[in-house]
């Protein structure tokens, strides 16, 4: 493991500070983020560290949260924003080393093995700053010569932490690691070394990896191989997409059914954004335009195809509004609805009529805008029914 330096990057709560960012009004405050939007029927899939001080902690029901804290707020998840906010980490972090893999979605491996130990650690704190700057969550590092101990220097640090272990300090960091801070060692597994008088890494790395084999089998070999920082697994190569995606599409499913029009195209137009954004970040446009609603008793799914492509926010908004218009809906009440841009070309790069040029010029003032300031920094008022 000599000369190696991995970096490992965890967001802290994940999914809580994602909905904390989107929200500010439950910063500070404990947030329970439901696997689905019923509250008091589903479990917790993430909770914010103010949460996590009563005890409370992923897996749990939200009933037994909400006994041990009663005044937590709740959100169910919305995986759209997650992956959304994982993708734009990843693309952050490809401008630091050509070896970087996402490990989970809020988790990353970088190998900076070319650098010195003091730039992998500037480089670390840079990436940290980065994503608090952008996407207003924090992020705890670990580095580390192997990639599973800088993976628990990461989990050891958290939150909003930066932990180095160098090779010499490797083993004295692990001798008092009790076991179950292993990724790896669940609680089973765990339950099976105590039973054998094995609370800590140092006494696992005491034990005969032969014994840890007969017992363990091939675990038995891992968690010697662990105990000891040793490591041989690689990170590897990022690379860039084979091809263009065929489509590109953003939905959203309600806590509660939307029963009002206006607060319905208040949702089109903001995924209408998001549709648009990543178009133009892929430099592509789009012909087609297909929206999805399901409501109570039934599911409308409708396509369009345009002439002329665009990467516009307004128009595919527009678009989707004469799409919506075509359901003819006498009664409104949706709970889930997604915008689909397909027949995707590449973007045009000059325009003939100085209204394109100037809507052009403005669209790339706001894309800059947010990448700086952070997503969602300029919107549009319509957006303000969703976001309030």
């Amino acid at each position: 493991m000599a000369n190696r330096i991995i970096l490992h990057i965890d967001m802290d709560a994940f999914f809580a500070s994602v909905e904390q960012a989107v929200n500010p009004g439950y910063k500070g405050r404990p947030l329970l983020v439901g696997s689905r939007g019923r509250k008091f029927h589903t479990v917790v899939a993430a909770c914010s560290y103010e949460a996590k001080a009563f005890g409370i902690h992923s897996g749990m029901s939200t009933k037994a949260a909400l006994r041990l804290c009663p005044w937590a707020d709740f959100v169910p998840a919305d995986s759209a924003k997650y992956v959304y906010t994982s993708d734009r980490i990843e693309e952050m972090l490809r401008d630091y080393s050509d070896r970087m893999e996402r490990a989970s979605i809020d988790e990353f491996y970088l190998d900076l093995s070319s650098c010195l130990i003091h730039q992998a650690v500037r480089i670390a704190k840079e990436i940290k700053a980065r994503i608090k700057e952008r996407f207003f969550i924090t992020a705890s590092a670990g580095l580390a010569p192997v990639k599973i101990i800088a993976k628990i220097a990461a989990k050891a640090s958290k939150p909003d932490g930066l932990l180095l272990l160098e090779e010499k300090e490797v083993l004295g960091f692990l001798e008092n690691l009790p076991v179950g801070k292993i990724p790896g060692i669940g609680a089973h597994l765990k339950e099976q070394l105590n039973n054998i008088s094995v609370f800590t890494c140092g006494q696992l790395r005491r034990i005969d990896p032969q014994a840890l084999l007969s017992r363990f089998n091939k675990t038995g070999l891992w968690m010697a191989q662990v105990s000891r920082g040793e490591d041989c697994a690689e990170v590897g190569y990022w690379q860039e997409e084979a091809s263009s995606p065929k489509s590109i599409s953003h939905s959203h499913t309600m806590e509660k059914e939307i029963l009002h029009r206006q607060e319905l195209e208040a949702w089109i137009r903001m995924l209408s954004e998001m549709v648009a954004s990543r178009l133009r970040k892929e430099k592509l446009e789009s012909r087609i335009s297909s929206l999805y609603l399901r409501g109570r008793e039934a599911v409308f799914s409708r396509e369009k195809n345009f002439q002329f492509p665009t990467a516009d926010p307004a128009r595919i908004y527009e678009r989707n509004l004469w799409i919506l218009k075509s359901f003819q809906l006498k009664i409104i009440s949706v709970r889930a609805l997604g915008v689909c841009a397909s027949g995707l070309t590449p973007a045009q790069e000059l325009y003939l009529f100085p209204v394109d040029r100037k809507r052009g010029r403005l669209l790339a003032a706001v894309d800059k805008i947010n990448q700086l300031q952070g997503e969602w920094a300029i919107y549009p008022a319509a957006i303000g029914r969703v976001k309030n």
